[in-house]
């Protein structure tokens, strides 16, 4: 009896653990030609909550997550590995063009206040010397090239662009990025003194947020990424008792 039990345990462990690796190994080609890029908007010290700020892409409104602790707004982009060039456009509200109930392009007035950017990233190979075992490598170094940009006169937004629906006077910069992470959006530090406090920069924020109401309507919130899964049959084979 008690080989028994152990025969069916041990079947047990194998089918677990071989169902487990096949997962892994499924994922990762899954994931093989993908980026993850985490993008940061950076804010001053002095800010005691952080507001909420609405993110879109390609019809997708992008979850964001507010560290207050580290004073920043944190979200996530996937894309291909080949994917070298993002926009970025920074403005109070934009406007979909519909003609006969199909989003044509999404546009903003061009005499409206915005803030435009290409961000292209580059990869160079350099050699280096490995400090462990003295040997040469070569190895690949990744930069931004961050581009001022204007919009066409007709204020059509580029379809790929991500859209932070923010006052553009607030921005103080774009500073670089990672391999993995894109261009950080720096938020002047004298943005208090700029909304005039923050209950004022609280109600501000809050306006944006319900004017993005018709936005939401015509973006889709990303779907959870879901690790594919090999069908497992489960198979036990049980030992004559002797």
């Amino acid at each position: 009896m008690n080989k028994n039990i152990f025969n069916f345990l041990f079947a047990l462990l194998i089918l677990t653990v071989s169902g487990n690796f096949l997962n892994a190994l499924n994922w990762d080609i899954y994931s093989i030609d993908k980026n993850i890029f985490v993008g940061n908007i950076i804010f001053p010290k002095n800010i005691k909550d952080l507001p909420q700020i609405s993110l879109y892409r390609r019809g997708i409104k992008i979850k964001t997550e507010n560290e207050t602790s580290n004073k920043k707004i944190q979200f996530t982009l996937s894309e291909d590995k080949s994917y070298k060039k993002f926009y970025l456009l920074i403005t109070k509200s934009i406007t979909p063009d519909i003609d006969d109930n199909t989003v044509k392009c999404l546009k903003i007035d061009p005499k409206q206040a915005y803030k435009f950017y290409e961000l292209t990233i580059y990869t160079n190979q350099e050699l280096t010397i490995n400090p462990i075992n003295n040997l040469k490598e070569i190895k690949d170094v990744y930069s931004w090239n961050i581009q001022n940009m204007k919009l066409n006169s007709y204020g059509i937004i580029p379809d790929d662009t991500l859209i932070m629906i923010f006052n553009p006077d607030y921005i103080e910069s774009i500073e670089p990025g990672t391999s993995l992470e894109l261009p950080k959006i720096i938020i002047k530090k004298n943005i208090l003194q700029l909304a005039g406090s923050e209950k004022k920069l609280s109600d501000e924020t809050n306006e944006l947020l319900l004017s993005c109401l018709d936005l939401n309507i015509i973006h889709t919130n990303p779907a959870s990424e879901v690790k594919p899964e090999y069908k497992k049959k489960l198979i036990v084979a049980m030992a004559h008792p002797d």
